[in-house]
C-alpha cells in the first residue's frame, strides 16, 4: 500500500528542506526524499547575500548559522574592468549580515534539520526512481530506502533535486532560452588567512579575469577563479599552481591570503548550461536548479533557491484546500512569477559569465553611482533588493554615457560601439524572455546536456517513468 501525503517533496538541498519546513509548519503532511545521506559536498559557491542570512532568521536558524563561524562579511572590494571600489553593504530592514560563505556540506544539514523540527518526514538515503500517475496527473513517486522499494501518493510533487532533475525529466519539462556557458570555474579553501580580511568579500571581475573571495566557516577562506581560454591547458597540468597564479594576480586576495596555505582539493565545474525549464503541470511543479539555472558568476543559485521557497510555500498552502485543479493553477502562477522575477538576473549573470571584459556599460553605471555616494543602489542587485533593469535604469544608462564621453580618455568611440551591441542585445533578450525559445526534444531518458566536473563525471540515468 502507498503511503499517502499532501506533498512529496524531491531533493532536500537548500531548495526541498525550507520548503518543507515552511510547509510543515503550516501544518501541511509532507514528506522529503533525498538520495544522498548528509554531510556530503556539492558543486557550490557557498556565496550567501544579506537576502539569504535575512531568510535565516525567518527559517529560524541563524543562531545555528552563526554557530559555524563564518563571518557576516560587512563590506565588499569590487573591480569592474578599469573600476575599483570598496565599500559596506547596504542594509535593510532584517538585515543580519551582507554575505556569507558556508559550505554545503555544513548549512545543507542545518536546513534538514530545520525541516524535520518542522514535522517533515525527511528519508535520507531515499532514491526515486519513477513518477506515479493517474488520471493523467502525477500522483506520487516511486522509491527505493534501505534497500525495500515503496510508494508515496501525494496531491503534489515537487522537484527539488537540481540540474539533473528526475521530476523534470520524467514530466518531460522542456528546457528554453538556454545558454552554453563560456568560461569554467575552479575554487578551493584556504586555512590561516589574514584575519583582518575576515569582514571582506572580493568580487573582481577585468579583461578576462574573474576572482571571488572571502572567508567561510571553521576559520577557512574561500577561493574561485575563472580561468581564460588560453590557460586551459595550464589548469590541467597544474591546478594548485594555476589557480595560485590568480590569486597573486589579485591584490585583496593575495595580501589575505600572504600566510595561508590551500585546505581543500579544487573542485570545478567546466561544462554546462543556464536554463529556465517549464515549471509545473499536473500534479507537479519545480523549484530551484531543477527550474532554472543561471551562470554560477552572479553567486546567487542559494539564496534564489529560498526566494522561490518562501514564495512558492504559501501558495502550496491555500490551494491544497481546494481542488486538485486549484492547485496546478498555483503552480502555474508560480512558474510566470519566477520567470518575471529572474530573467533579468539570468542575462546578467550571463554578462558576468561571459568571455573577455563585461559590457562596459555595467562599470559605467557603477562608477556613476560612486561618484554619486549612491553605489548602494548597484550592490542592492545581488541581495534582489533591485532588478538588472532598476540599478542599470535608461536614466543611469544615460547619465553614465555622457560622464563617459565628457571624459577626455581615449576609446569614446569603441565605448559607443559596444554600448550599441547591448542594446541591441537586451532588446534581443527582452524577446526571449516574452518569447522564449524551446530547446529541441530531448531523446528519451536523456537529462539534457550533461555537466562536465573536474573528475569528468556525469550524471546517470534514474529510472524510467511508471504508473
Amino acid at each position: 500500500m502507498a503511503e499517502q501525503f499532501d506533498v512529496v517533496v524531491v531533493g532536500a538541498r537548500v531548495a526541498g528542506s525550507p520548503l518543507a519546513a515552511l510547509l510543515a509548519r503550516r501544518g501541511v503532511k509532507v514528506a522529503v526524499l533525498e538520495q544522498a545521506t548528509f554531510p556530503q559536498p556539492t558543486l557550490s559557491s557557498h556565496m550567501l547575500q544579506a537576502d539569504a542570512l535575512a531568510f535565516f532568521a525567518r527559517l529560524g536558524v541563524l543562531d545555528r548559522i552563526r554557530a559555524t563561524g563564518a563571518p557576516f562579511m560587512s563590506r565588499t572590494d569590487t573591480r569592474l574592468g578599469d573600476f575599483r571600489f570598496v565599500a559596506d553593504f547596504p542594509t535593510f530592514p532584517g538585515s543580519v549580515g551582507g554575505a556569507a560563505c558556508i559550505r554545503r556540506q555544513v548549512l545543507d544539514p542545518i536546513l534538514v534539520d530545520a525541516a524535520v523540527e518542522a514535522g517533515a518526514d525527511v528519508r535520507m538515503g531515499a532514491k526515486v526512481t519513477g513518477l506515479l500517475e493517474e488520471h493523467g496527473r502525477v500522483a506520487g513517486v516511486r522509491f527505493v530506502h534501505r534497500g525495500t522499494e515503496s510508494r508515496i501518493r501525494a496531491r503534489l510533487v515537487v522537484g527539488a533535486d537540481g540540474r539533473d532533475s528526475l521530476v523534470a525529466r520524467h514530466t518531460g519539462a522542456r528546457r528554453y532560452n538556454v545558454t552554453r556557458n563560456e568560461r569554467w570555474y575552479y575554487w578551493t579553501y584556504f586555512e590561516g588567512a589574514d584575519p583582518a580580511a575576515a569582514s571582506t568579500f572580493v568580487f573582481h571581475r577585468w579583461d578576462d579575469r574573474h576572482i571571488f573571495a572571502g572567508p567561510a566557516d571553521n576559520g577557512l577562506y574561500i577561493v574561485g577563479v575563472s580561468p581564460k581560454k588560453d590557460e586551459k591547458a595550464a589548469f590541467r597540468a597544474d591546478r594548485q599552481e594555476s589557480l595560485l597564479d590568480h590569486v597573486r594576480s589579485c591584490e585583496p586576495v593575495a595580501e589575505a591570503l600572504t600566510d595561508a596555505k590551500v585546505a581543500d582539493k579544487i573542485y570545478g565545474i567546466l561544462r554546462f548550461d543556464g536554463y529556465f525549464r517549464e515549471p509545473a503541470g499536473p500534479g507537479w511543479v519545480l523549484l530551484g536548479d531543477s527550474g532554472h539555472f543561471k551562470d554560477p558568476a552572479a553567486g546567487r543559485g542559494i539564496a534564489d533557491a529560498f526566494h522561490q521557497a518562501e514564495h512558492l510555500a504559501p501558495e502550496i498552502v491555500r490551494a491544497l484546500c481546494g481542488p486538485d485543479a486549484g492547485i496546478d493553477r498555483a503552480t502555474a502562477a508560480f512558474g510566470r512569477w519566477r520567470d518575471r522575477q529572474y530573467a533579468g538576473y539570468y542575462w546578467l549573470a550571463t554578462d558576468l559569465g561571459r568571455e573577455g571584459d563585461l559590457p562596459p556599460i555595467v562599470a559605467e553605471v557603477a562608477a556613476h553611482l560612486y561618484a554619486k555616494g549612491d553605489i548602494g543602489a548597484f550592490l542592492d542587485l545581488f541581495s534582489h533588493r533591485a532588478g538588472p533593469s532598476e540599478a542599470i535604469s535608461p536614466g543611469r544608462v544615460l547619465a553614465a554615457t555622457a560622464r563617459r564621453l565628457a571624459s577626455p580618455e581615449s576609446g569614446r568611440g569603441a565605448f559607443v560601439r559596444e554600448l550599441g551591441a547591448t542594446l541591441r542585445e537586451e532588446v534581443r533578450r527582452r524577446r526571449r524572455s516574452s518569447r522564449p525559445v524551446f530547446e529541441p526534444p530531448a531523446e528519451p531518458g536523456a537529462a539534457g546536456r550533461r555537466t562536465r566536473t573536474e573528475n569528468g563525471t556525469g550524471p546517470t540515468d534514474r529510472g524510467s517513468r511508471t504508473a
